[in-house]
């Protein structure tokens, strides 16, 4: 029987997926964070490794087999650099025969998975944010994917660390005050305005725990705090952005689906922004749900592999 693995590794978690050749999902699994800026690439390659295995579990496959083909859709893979790094740390796994294991990054397996391998374009926003479409005629276009130093706007982490530059001008007097300060000192367990420095830069939460604020920052302008409500907008427009830059690139004459994905978009408010957003920016753009999970678009992508 054919088995193929499908891989996403992100910013919050890493997910696997082992299909049989007709697409059945027999299992899945998950770890902690795969994200390529992050982890690294051994600290990619154990995250992936340890979904692998609670898939193995779960599909009553034993341990260490080897797949008929792998697609691993990493965040923060931008690079043909990036993408032989990965494949160098997961060697040793020995996931899939080197010719038939394929890594790449993250926008392309939500992309196959959320419009079932139809052309068109994803916006991801989860810890991270970016863009990525490719037409009819095979051609494809990135926008975004930076990571947190370089990019990344209109992701959770991004809303979360100018969520918390508001609070200390809020704080200094150079901005308006917000109800955002009481709220991230409490979620950051901080004493006092001082203790601000000490939670975020000597504790190293890492980006995921920066990120895990950004919900209170969305809850905080549902509730109409100004602040707050300006950090989502803005965010929206960022996100927006990005779909709009990759239609422009590749050119796409007629209506074309985006699709969103991403723990960003589970809040309505977000979603609400960034489609009034696009109607601005790229009104011929449609705004739709994910027809199947990235996870799945990374099986139906190795089973292209499985076959080729």
């Amino acid at each position: 029987m054919t088995l193929v693995l499908g891989v996403d590794a992100g910013g919050t978690s890493t997910r696997a997926a082992i299909a049989d050749g007709s697409g059945r999902i027999l299992g899945s699994g998950s770890a902690g964070p795969g994200n390529l800026d992050d982890a690294g690439p051994a600290g990619t390659a154990a995250a992936i490794a340890e979904a692998t295995d609670a898939a193995r579990r779960a599909a009553g496959i034993a341990p260490g087999t080897t797949f008929d083909a792998a697609m691993l859709g990493v965040a923060g893979v931008v690079s043909e650099t990036d993408r032989a790094a990965v494949r160098d740390a997961v060697q040793s796994h020995r996931l899939a025969p080197a010719e038939r294991l394929e890594v790449d990054h993250d926008c392309r397996v939500a992309l196959a998975g959320g419009l079932s391998g139809r052309p068109g374009i994803v916006l991801i926003a989860g810890t991270g944010s970016a863009a990525f479409g490719f037409d009819a005629e095979g051609q494809r276009w990135r926008a975004g994917g930076w990571g947190g130093l370089l990019g990344d706007e209109g992701g959770s982490y991004r809303i979360a660390v100018d969520a918390l530059r508001a609070v200390t001008m809020a704080i200094d007097g150079r901005g308006p005050a917000t109800a955002l300060t009481g709220v991230l000192l409490a979620a950051l367990d901080a004493a006092d305005p001082d203790d601000l420095m000490h939670r975020v830069h000597l504790e190293g939460r890492g980006r995921a725990g920066i990120a895990s604020l950004a919900p209170l920052v969305l809850r905080e302008a549902e509730a109409g705090d100004g602040v707050a409500i300006d950090l989502l907008d803005t965010a929206a427009g960022d996100l927006a952005a990005l779909v709009a830059a990759v239609r422009r690139r590749l050119g796409f004459v007629a209506p074309v689906e985006a699709v969103y994905v991403g723990g960003l978009f589970t809040a309505d408010a977000v979603l609400r922004r960034v489609r009034s957003a696009l109607a601005e920016r790229a009104p011929d753009v449609r705004l739709v749900a994910p027809e199947q999970d990235p996870v799945v678009g990374a099986c139906l992508l190795a089973r292209g592999l499985s076959v080729g």
